[in-house]
Order: C-alpha cells, then structure tokens, then sequence
C-alpha cells in the first residue's frame, strides 16, 4: 500500500492494484501531468517490491542468479533479469550494491516469491535474503528539469552522474539515497529511497519544497514509458525471451552459467 495517502488524497488521487500494491492511478488530469512531466519535472511513489540479500557471499549468490553482472563496489546498481529455464523473463529488478547488503528492486508481485525461491537455493553459502518492501519508501523524479528538483532540495553530495549509481544524503532532516535511473521514461531521473517513516516528510519535500514538481501516477507513467520504448513487466516482458525485446542492457554475454542463459 501507499505510504503517503494523506498526500495523495489531499492531490485529489485515485487509486489502482498494481502487483497486489496499491499505488496511485492518476491525481485527474494524467494527460496534462504528463506534459508537466515532459517539459519541467514530476514525482511519482513507486511501486516497488525491495529484497535485502545479505551475507559474505551475497554478490557472488545473486550475480549466479541474474543475466546481468551484480557491481561489487558500494553505490554501484544493474539492471537484470530472472530467466525460467527455458529462457523465458520470470521478472526484471534493479539491483544494488549498498554496502554490506544488495538492495534489489523488482515488481511487487514477485518479491515473495523470489525471496522464497532464493532462500531455498541457499545452501553453504553466507547469504540471508529478507523482503523489506515495508521497510522503504521510493519516489521517483522524472524530467528534462529533475537534476535541477534534486539538486534544490538534496544536502549533502550532489546528484549521482552515472546511470544506476547512487548517493547518500539528506532532505529536511531524512536520510535518503538517490540514485541516478536509466531513463524509463526517456528523460533524465532520479530515484529517492527513505526509511517508510519519513516517506511522508520526503514526498512533500520533493513536491513542495526547491523547484517545481508535479504529482503524477501509474497511468502517466505508462504512458510515458511507452513513449519512451521502456517494455513494462505486465504486459510485455513476463515471460518473453530477452532477446525478442532487445533488452541487451539487462544482459552480460560474458558471464558465467545462470538460469535460463
């Protein structure tokens, strides 16, 4: 569920499931949200499910398991997908290196289950797998103006250059980690992770406070999304083979045997 609804109702939200979640569907006007989008900058809450896979050999356990390489260095990230054996996507997922944990990013609806299958795959190895999805709030900030929204509100580091790189600061007096996205909606972007009890405090900062920005939800993002020619794992990656959506980003030819390879 949100962890901001207050702040969503008083935008006038309405609300849809997505992956068993409930996440913002659009605050009435999506079409002309997304133009805001386009032209300036928006915030979005995202709808993620989070995975904690900790352990002396937590890189080496997922890297096994995913088609992309997991970075070894803090404030690194990847984009990766969990194949079937056949070959077919099972889901995609974010996945970061945060210190002494990885922080994995995926579709609500499959956080349990994939917690649950890895833990069964743990064997000698020190690895410990915990789905924290309550644990976090995440909000997107998307635009051709949102390096400027971060940077107006963010203390600390500036923002993180690279794609999928990410740093550590603050906004009022919450810690948060922004991390540079791969541009889903084909304009630069940032992801803001908080602890779940600050989120509300986060949320409004990033609508209210420096430059700008306007609530938006899943249906604009969709929207954009496709514009954009990001595949959404609803409706067309689950289950398809990689190489049919061109998804060569979330794919190392390199690495080692891996499910589904």
């Amino acid at each position: 569920m949100t962890l901001v609804s207050g702040t969503h109702d008083a935008h006038g939200a309405a609300y849809r499931d997505r992956g068993g979640r409930e996440v913002v569907d659009h605050y009435g006007k999506p079409v002309r949200v997304g133009k805001a989008v386009r032209n300036v900058a928006g915030v979005i809450e995202m709808g993620y499910g989070v995975l904690a896979v900790r352990g002396a050999d937590r890189v080496e356990f997922v890297d096994n398991a995913v088609s992309n390489r997991v970075p070894t260095a803090d404030g690194e990230g990847t984009y990766a997908l969990l194949l079937d054996p056949q070959g077919g996507i099972e889901t995609d997922m974010y996945v970061y290196n945060a210190d002494e944990r990885l922080l994995v990013f995926l579709p609500p609806e499959r956080a349990e289950a994939v917690a649950a299958d890895w833990a069964e795959n743990v064997f000698i190895q020190d690895v410990e797998i915990d789905d924290v999805s309550d644990e976090f709030g995440v909000f997107g900030v998307h635009g051709p103006k949102s390096t400027e929204k971060v940077a107006s509100v963010l203390g600390g580091p500036g923002a993180p250059e690279g794609p999928l790189s990410f740093v550590r600061g603050s906004m009022v007096d919450a810690g948060v980690t922004v991390i540079a996205t791969d541009s889903p909606l084909g304009e630069e972007g940032y992801e803001i992770v908080c602890a779940a009890a600050d989120a509300g405090d986060v949320f409004d900062t990033l609508i209210n406070r420096g430059l700008n920005a306007a609530p938006f939800g899943y249906r604009t993002w969709d929207a954009l999304a496709t514009e954009a020619g990001t595949p959404l794992f609803e409706y067309e990656l689950a289950g398809t083979v990689p190489n049919v959506l061109g998804l060569r980003n979330a794919l190392d030819f390199e690495k080692g045997c891996y499910v589904g390879q």
